[in-house]
């Protein structure tokens, strides 16, 4: 069968859950016999050396098409961030250059719906897997500028104004026919054109949960990772018989035994470990702030990049430095992993967005790991609490210090904990009901 695959941005420059699984689950088809491409963007949006790049190269066995565009090609940054015509394009063309028999997305956003307008056109299949709240929520993570948790778009996208576009919510304010705009926009919703006049830039945000509902409910079929996500768009206006339950499998060969290898044979302090993005919505600031509550025997490691945010990768690097426990890595490659995480007893997940089902947890399974993790969106699905680990109410500094201290204090409940640690599912399952998925796509 042939496939393009759709995502926001690919390996090796990109490496984060969607693109590895968007990888991983390309390699599992093409070594199935399945002709698989992906088309993807390569978001470097402040080079100003040209409009528009493509390039063309494989990547372990994927041949992949990138774009990259400069944030400035259109009069409104907000609108292409879901409305891309001109990539809508370029993809038709790519598509019926390769005659792809279905297409499945993983990511669009910057890459933008309309591709989805391009496949539903050209009458080819149509999967897509919902990886977060991007098709709600234009930060994607379905929080509040102020750091609360958001359900979904207040009031028709109007909510969306404050959090995402405080200065077109400031223009709206300040502007003398606000209402009249506002009542003209309800009267004619889908009339926003890219510009900068108050009507557009208010539109653009306004027409967006619409747009991006009826652009998603063309595809055949629409997966999600966990229930609570699924349950997420089903309580905004996706029907719940139109979402597919289907777990994260993954690629599990040699994470047991490379962690395992990679512990060492005499004793070590209980070795707690955050892997992910140093974000605020990732939160690794409460573990390092719950470790100055604990005593006994025990250390922290820290794995991930202080580029990406470093106003806040600033504070957090200064406050573990005060800790001689806590120790700070840079982020692993994939063939370091085993290593990581035979180099930590317990995984801590402190998120305070709706994690769905990171993968690091599911890594974590692979090598036998306990988690403790935020109680929180999907995390309670992923972990049983009091059985293979433990879940934390999702910001409470104290709350993860007592569980840390616990387990530093009753070594017998940790080796519980192990013993109860069920494998992950395995990409090759995973990939088993994605054909099942293109298959019926293909049929209708």
């Amino acid at each position: 069968m042939r496939l393009t695959f759709v995502v926001h941005q690919f390996p090796p420059h990109f490496f984060t859950g969607t693109e590895q699984y968007t990888l991983a689950v390309g390699r599992e088809l093409r070594r199935r016999g399945h002709d698989v491409d992906v088309f993807a963007l390569d978001p470097r949006h402040h080079e100003e050396d040209r409009l528009w790049r493509e390039s063309r190269e494989v990547v372990d066995g994927l041949p992949v098409r990138r774009v990259t565009f400069w944030w400035q090609l259109g009069k409104d940054w907000s609108r292409m961030e879901y409305r891309h015509p001109l990539m809508a394009e370029v993809f038709a063309r790519h598509l019926r250059d390769r005659d792809s028999e279905v297409v499945h997305s993983f990511h669009l956003r910057h890459v933008g719906a309309d591709l989805l307008d391009v496949v539903h056109a050209q009458r080819r299949g149509l999967v897509v897997s919902l990886t977060d709240f991007w098709f709600l929520c234009p930060r994607a993570i379905l929080m509040r500028s102020d750091g609360t948790a958001c359900d979904g778009p207040p009031d028709g996208g109007r909510g969306c104004l404050p959090c995402h576009q405080p200065d077109v919510e400031k223009m709206l304010k300040e502007h003398p026919a606000a209402t009249e705009l506002l009542q003209l926009h309800a009267a004619a919703p889908g009339s926003s054109r890219p510009g900068w006049e108050p009507f557009h830039r208010t539109g653009v945000l306004l027409d967006r949960p619409r747009y991006l509902r009826e652009r998603l409910l063309r595809a055949n079929a629409i997966v999600a990772p966990t229930h609570f996500l699924a349950d997420v768009f089903a309580r905004n206006g996706v029907p719940a018989t139109r979402i597919a339950r289907q777990g994260y499998g993954i690629d599990t060969t040699g994470i047991a035994a490379g962690a395992a290898a990679a512990r060492p044979a005499a004793g070590r302090p209980l070795t707690f470990g955050f892997f992910g993005s140093f974000a605020s919505h990732k939160a690794p600031h409460l573990l390092v702030e719950a470790m100055a509550l604990v005593r006994g025997d025990c250390r922290v490691v820290l794995r991930g990049r202080a580029s990406d945010f470093p106003d806040y990768s600033g504070p957090l690097l200064a406050a573990a430095a005060r800790d001689p426990r806590i120790t700070v890595l840079p982020p692993y490659e994939r063939a370091e992993l085993p290593q990581a995480l035979g180099a930590i007893d317990v995984l801590v997940v402190p998120s305070t967005w709706h994690e769905n089902a990171p993968f690091v947890v599911l890594e974590a399974r692979a090598a036998g790991l306990p988690v403790l993790a935020s109680r929180f969106g999907g995390l309670v699905e992923v972990v049983r609490d009091d059985v293979d680990g433990e879940l934390f109410a999702a910001g409470d500094v104290k709350d993860l210090a007592a569980r840390l201290q616990r387990l530093v204090d009753e070594p017998a409940r940790l080796q519980r904990y192990r013993a109860a640690v069920q494998p992950p599912k395995s990409l090759a399952q995973a990939v088993d009901e994605f054909e099942a998925h293109y298959l019926e796509a293909r049929r209708r």
